[in-house]
């Protein structure tokens, strides 16, 4: 005979001295057990995807680079990035040449909001850029031969 009495939640057997357990009891009790863990770990709205457990335990990554001084050179970066920010290493963020034209040294953007100019993203894509003349009155330096640069990117 089943047990007198059931837990509350699963309804799993509580034998009381008089109680005779049979052997389909404990069959019982695993199988509901097991269903009520299997659907507590199929509920994805009580855990976290590997995908999102990633982007909690390692938001960002740092990469550095040395510039090649061409016009563009692209930075494969290892993620799919959402926002990063550029720099020179060792430099101001920003300055001004013998001329007053303004030398960016740094950058921020953002896969879907733009940027500060200097740089682009695209999926784990970073195309920095380098001009040797001003446009406008702007040199974006984030690409200069033998220049050394970092980049950290957020997931």
């Amino acid at each position: 005979m089943s047990s007198t009495n059931k837990t509350e939640y699963l309804a799993l057997n509580q034998w009381l001295g008089t109680d005779r357990p049979q052997r389909i009891d404990f069959v019982d009790d695993n199988r509901i057990i097991d269903n009520a863990v299997k659907l507590h770990f199929l509920d994805t709205s009580k855990h976290l995807s590997i995908e999102q457990y990633n982007k909690i335990q390692e938001p960002y990554v740092f990469v550095s680079y040395v510039g090649d001084g061409n016009e563009s050179q692209n930075i494969d970066i290892g993620i799919n990035a959402k926002f990063i920010i550029v720099f020179t290493k060792d430099l101001p963020l920003m300055q001004t040449d013998n001329n007053g034209n303004i030398l960016l040294n740094s950058c921020i953007t953002a896969k879907s909001s733009g940027n500060t100019g200097g740089a682009v993203v695209s999926d784990n894509i970073v195309t920095v850029y380098f001009d040797a003349t001003p446009v406008n009155g702007i040199r974006y330096n984030l690409n200069k031969l033998n220049g050394q640069y970092c980049i950290v990117a957020f997931k």
